[in-house]
C-alpha cells in the first residue's frame, strides 16, 4: 500500500505561534533543512501528535506554544495520498479540540476518525494519558525521534510483522511465533519455572522434595552411625578396662623416677666442674692482658732508643735542604733584577710606538670627518633642492580648484538621470512634424516661450502649445496624459538638479569636471613623487642632515687639535704598536714568572728554617728521655714480670685444656635432655592413665544413655518417612522432565517456524545490508529484532558479535537499514509505510554516511522518506532539493 504525505500545516504549536505550512512533498525522498532551534522536531512531534494522541487529550501541553495562556490551540493538518486516494486529516488539542478525517468523499468525526486511522496505520492508543511506545505499532517502528536510531524496539509491532511473513494461506504453526504463541509458551515456562530454574536446577516444591529426602537420608545415616557408634563402644569398653587394671599393677612411672633422680645427681656435679672451668678461664684472660702491658712497655722503651736515633738522621737532613734553598734564593734574586730590566726596556718601545698608532688614527679621522662634511653638505644641497620643488606643486595644489571622484560620480549619476528622464519624456511626447514651403514660417508658443518654425524639423510638445497660423489663425496643442506632466516635471527636476550640482562644484559640463579631477590627480602624483624624492635624499629631515653636517665639522676641529698636541716624532719607531704591545706582555710574563720562582724559593729557604729548628728541638728532648737514670730500672722489672707471667698462663692452660677435655666427654647438654625426657615421660604416663580412668567413667554413662534411647525403633520411623518422601520427589521430578520436553520441543517448533518466516525479512535485510558492510550477514532473534552480525574481520577471519558490542554510530546504521527491511515487508502486506528520520546518521563518519546515503536512497524508491537534518551539507549529494524552514 503506497503512502504518501502531500501537505503539512501547523499553527499555535511550540515556536510556530503562527501558521506554518510545507506542501508538494515528493513521493520517495524529502528533506527538511534547518539549523539547530529552528522547529524540525516541532514538526516531527506534530506528525506523531496527529496520529498517536487523542484530540480530547490532556497530557499535551507540550504542544502549547511557548509562553501563550490556556486558550491556546494546537492546530495540526495532514494531506496524504494512500494507493492514489486522498486523504485530510485535521486534528485540533487544548483550547479547541476537534478531529475530522476526510477520505475523498466520505468523512469521520472524533474518536471514529482516531480509530479508523490507528486500524489502517497499525497502532493504538494509550488508555489514559500520553501515548507511550507499546502504543505505536507499526510507525513506532519506522518513525526514528531524535536522538534514538541506535535503539529499536520490535516488540510493539511484532504481530503485524508476523501479519506480513505468514504465506497467503496460512500457517496454523505460526500462531507460536506471535505474541499468541507467547501467551502459551509463557504459561508452560511458568509452570516450568515453578519447579526448575533457568539452568535446570530444582526450585520452589521440587528443590524442598529433594532437600527433605536428603534430610531424611541424612537424619537415617545419623541413628545408624550411632548404632554402629554404640557397638564400638561396647568393644572399646573392653579394652579400656584391661589396659587400666595392667597398669595399675605394673606402676611404671615409680621407676622412671629413681632413674630421674640419679640423673639430676649426676648433673649437679657436672655444673660445679663447668664453674671452677669458668674461673680459671677468667684467670687465664687477666694474665693475657697483664703480660700484653709488660710487652707494650718494653717496646716503648726499645722505641725511645730508636727516636734518639731517627732525630740525629732529620737533622742532618734539614740541614742539607735549608743550604739548598738559600742558593735557589740567590739565583732567583738575579732572574728577578734581570726581568725587572727587560720590562723597562719594552715598556719604552711601547710607548713610542703608541705615539705613533695615535698619530695615524688620529689622521685617519680627520680623513673620514672631511668626507663626512662634503657627503653632508652635497645632501643637504639636494635635500634643500626637493623641499623647495614640494612646496611649490603643494601650493599649486592648494591654489587650483577641488573635486573629488565621488562628486564627478555624482555628477555621471544626475547626468543620467537627467538623459533618463528625457528619454522617457520624448517616448510619451505630443511630436509635431512640419513642412513648410520657402520663405514662409509659423510662430509655436509653449511654457512663455516663442519659437519660429521654418522649413522642415520636428518638435516634442509636452506642454499645452499655441500655434499661430499665417492670416491670423491659430492652433492649441494639448497634450494628452497624466503620465506626460509627470515625466516632463521629473524631466525638468533632473535638469534643475544637475544644473545646481554643476554650479555648486564650479564647472560648466562634466568634461570640464573630468578634466579638473585629471589635473588634481597629476598634481596629487607630482606631490608623492616630490615627497618620495625628499624621503630618499633626506630619510630623517632637513634638520638631522644639518645637524651631522655640524658634527663632522666639529670631529674636523677636534681631530686637528689633537694632531697639534701630540709630541713631534723623534724617530721612526722600531716596533709597531701591537709588536710592542706583544713584546710588553711577553716580559711581563717574565717578571711575573721570575717573582714567582722567587717567593716559591723564599718560601721554601723559610720551611728549611722552620724545619732545621724543629728537628733540633725534637733531637734535644729524645736525648734527655733516653739520659733519664730511671729509665733503666724500670726496664729491667718489666722484663722480670713478663717472664713470671707467662709461667703461670702455661700452667693455667694446661689445667683449662683437661678440663675441656673430661666435660665433653660428660656430654652435660645430653644430662639435660635426659632429666627433660625422663619428666615429661612420668607426666606422660601418669597423665594417661588419669584420663583413661576419667573415659571409663564417661564411656560407660554414654553406653547407658544410648542403651535407654530405643535406636532401632528411631531407625524405623525415619526409614518410613524417607520412603514416602522419595515418591513425592519421583512424582515432581517426572513433571518437571516432563514440561521442560514439551517447552523444548514447542521452542523447537517455534524456531523453526520463525526460521521459514523470518526469511523474506532475511532477504531484504540483505538487501540492504551489502550497501553498507560487503559480505556480512545480519541474523535476526525470536522477536524479529537484528541480534547478531557475521563479517570478515581485518585478519580475513569470520568475526561474530552482538549488535549491543557495536559502536554506537554502528549500532544506528544497521538498526535504520533494519526498519528499512521491515517497511518492505509491510508494505507488499498491504501496510501504509512512511520512515521519518529525525536528526539521524549524525553518528557516522564520511565514508560510512556515504553508504547509507545509498541505502536511504535505495529505500526512497519504494518509500516516502522524511529526513530531518541540521547538517545540510551533508546531504546535497541525494538528488532532492533541501527543503528549508522559514526563520
Amino acid at each position: 500500500m503506497k503512502l504518501q504525505i502531500t501537505r503539512l500545516r501547523v499553527e499555535q504549536m511550540r515556536r510556530f505561534r503562527s501558521p506554518l505550512e510545507l506542501g508538494d512533498f515528493e513521493p520517495g525522498l524529502n528533506i527538511v533543512a534547518a539549523p539547530n532551534e529552528a522547529g524540525k522536531s516541532t514538526l516531527v512531534r506534530a506528525i506523531r501528535a496527529a496520529f498517536f494522541e487523542r484530540h480530547r487529550s490532556t497530557a499535551v501541553e507540550d504542544l502549547r506554544p511557548w509562553g501563550e495562556g490556556s486558550g491556546a490551540a494546537p492546530l495540526v493538518e495532514l494531506d496524504f495520498l494512500i494507493d492514489g486516494q486522498s486523504h485530510r486529516l485535521v486534528k485540533s488539542f487544548l483550547g479547541k479540540k476537534r478531529c475530522t478525517l476526510a477520505i475523498g468523499a466520505r468523512s469521520f468525526d472524533g474518536t471514529d476518525a482516531e480509530d479508523h486511522l490507528a486500524q489502517l496505520f497499525g497502532f493504538s492508543f494509550a488508555g489514559k494519558g500520553a501515548s507511550k511506545p507499546e502504543n505505536w505499532g507499526i510507525p513506532g517502528l519506522l518513525w526514528v525521534e531524535q536522538g534514538r536510531g541506535q535503539e529499536l524496539d520490535v516488540s510493539h509491532a511484532r504481530d503485524h510483522l508476523h501479519d506480513a511473513l505468514r504465506d497467503p494461506a496460512g500457517d496454523s504453526a505460526a500462531a507460536l511465533s506471535a505474541s499468541g504463541g507467547d501467551a502459551i509458551l509463557d504459561s508452560l515456562r511458568a509452570q516450568r519455572d515453578e519447579l526448575l530454574t533457568s539452568t535446570g536446577k530444582p526450585r520452589a516444591a521440587y528443590a524442598e522434595a529433594i532437600a527433605q529426602v536428603a534430610e531424611l537420608e541424612t537424619a537415617l545415616g545419623a541413628i545408624d552411625s550411632q548404632v554402629a557408634t554404640y557397638r564400638q563402644q561396647v568393644d572399646q569398653l573392653a579394652d579400656m578396662r584391661l589396659q587400666h587394671r595392667a597398669d595399675e599393677i605394673a606402676r611404671p612411672w615409680e621407676v622412671l623416677r629413681e632413674e630421674l633422680l640419679a640423673t639430676q645427681r649426676r648433673n649437679d656435679a657436672l655444673q660445679a666442674s663447668q664453674e671452677q672451668l669458668r674461673s680459671d678461664r677468667a684467670r687465664l684472660h687477666q694474665l693475657h692482658e697483664t703480660r700484653e702491658l709488660l710487652a707494650k712497655e718494653l717496646a716503648g722503651l726499645a722505641q725511645q732508643q730508636a727516636e734518639v736515633q731517627t732525630r740525629e738522621r732529620a737533622c742532618e737532613e734539614t740541614a742539607r735542604q735549608l743550604q739548598d734553598s738559600d742558593a735557589a734564593v740567590d739565583h732567583a734574586r738575579q732572574l728577578a733584577a734581570e726581568a725587572q730590566r727587560r720590562v723597562d726596556s719594552a715598556r719604552d718601545a711601547w710607548r713610542v710606538a703608541s705615539q705613533e698608532a695615535q698619530r695615524r688614527n688620529l689622521q685617519q679621522l680627520l680623513q673620514q670627518a672631511q668626507a663626512d662634511a662634503a657627503r653632508s653638505t652635497e645632501s643637504l644641497a639636494r635635500a634643500e633642492e626637493a623641499q623647495a620643488r614640494l612646496a611649490a606643486l603643494q601650493a599649486t595644489a592648494a591654489a587650483a580648484p577641488k573635486i573629488r571622484a565621488a562628486d564627478v560620480e555624482q555628477l555621471h549619476k544626475l547626468e543620467r538621470a537627467e538623459r533618463d528622464a528625457d528619454l522617457r519624456r520624448q517616448a510619451v511626447a505630443t511630436r509635431l512634424q512640419f513642412v513648410l514651403p520657402e520663405g514662409q514660417a509659423l510662430e509655436l508658443q509653449a511654457r512663455s516661450e516663442s519659437h519660429d518654425l521654418r522649413g522642415e524639423g520636428e518638435r516634442l510638445i509636452d506642454a499645452p502649445a499655441t500655434l499661430n497660423l499665417p492670416g491670423g489663425g491659430r492652433l492649441v496643442i494639448t497634450p494628452g496624459g497624466d503620465d506626460l506632466v509627470a515625466l516632463a516635471r521629473a524631466h525638468g527636476d533632473a535638469r534643475d538638479a544637475l544644473r545646481a550640482a554643476l554650479r555648486a562644484h564650479g564647472v560648466t559640463d562634466i568634461a570640464e569636471a573630468r578634466s579638473r579631477l585629471g589635473t588634481s590627480a597629476d598634481l596629487d602624483a607630482q606631490i608623492k613623487l616630490a615627497q618620495q624624492a625628499l624621503g630618499i635624499v633626506a630619510p630623517r629631515g632637513l634638520d638631522t642632515l644639518r645637524a651631522e653636517l655640524v658634527q663632522a665639522q666639529s670631529r674636523i676641529a677636534t681631530a686637528q687639535a689633537a694632531l697639534e698636541r701630540l709630541r713631534p716624532r723623534a724617530a721612526e719607531p722600531t716596533l709597531s704598536i701591537e709588536e710592542a704591545e706583544a713584546a710588553q706582555q711577553a716580559v711581563v710574563v717574565a717578571e711575573q714568572a721570575a717573582q714567582k720562582t722567587l717567593a716559591e724559593a723564599q718560601r721554601r729557604q723559610s720551611a728549611a728554617q722552620e724545619a732545621s729548628a724543629s728537628a733540633q728541638r725534637e733531637l734535644a728532648s729524645a736525648q734527655a728521655t733516653l739520659a733519664d737514670p730511671g729509665r733503666q730500672q724500670r726496664h729491667a722489672q718489666a722484663s722480670k714480670q713478663w717472664m713470671a707471667v707467662g709461667a703461670d698462663a702455661e700452667v693455667l692452660t694446661a689445667r683449662i685444656e683437661q678440663a675441656n677435655a673430661d666435660m665433653q666427654a660428660a656430654r652435660p647438654d645430653i644430662v639435660l635432655q635426659d632429666i627433660d625426657r625422663l619428666q615429661r615421660s612420668i607426666e606422660q604416663l601418669t597423665r594417661s592413665h588419669q584420663l583413661r580412668r576419667d573415659q571409663l567413667l564417661v564411656l560407660e554413662n554414654t553406653l547407658q544413655l544410648a542403651g535407654a534411647q530405643g535406636l532401632e525403633e528411631q531407625r524405623e520411623a525415619v526409614a518410613g518417612q524417607l520412603a514416602q518422601a522419595q515418591r513425592r520427589q519421583a512424582e515432581l521430578q517426572r513433571r518437571a522432565d516432563a514440561l521442560a520436553l514439551l517447552c523444548r520441543k514447542l521452542e523447537e517448533k517455534r524456531q523453526a517456524t520463525l526460521t521459514r518466516l523470518q526469511a523474506p525479512l532475511q532477504a531484504r535485510m540483505q538487501h540492504y545490508l551489502p550497501l553498507l558492510m560487503p559480505g556480512a550477514t545480519l541474523h535476526m532473534d525470536a522477536g524479529l529484532a537484528p541480534a547478531t552480525l557475521r563479517r570478515l574481520g581485518a585478519s580475513g577471519a569470520v568475526e561474530s558479535g552482538q549488535l549491543q558490542e557495536l559502536s554506537f554510530g554502528a549500532r544506528e546504521q544497521l538498526r535504520l537499514i533494519s526498519r528499512f527491511a521491515y517497511a518492505d515487508l509491510l508494505q507488499e502486506a498491504g501496510r501504509p509505510t512512511l520512515l521519518i528520520l529525525d536528526d539521524a546518521l549524525v553518528h557516522s563518519d564520511t565514508p560510512r554516511l556515504a553508504q547509507m546515503k545509498r541505502a536511504l536512497f535505495d529505500a526512497a524508491q519504494r518509500h516516502q522518506v522524511l529526513l530531518f537534518t541540521c547538517h545540510p551539507e551533508h546531504w546535497r549529494d541525494m538528488g532532492v532539493a533541501l527543503r528549508p524552514l522559514p526563520p
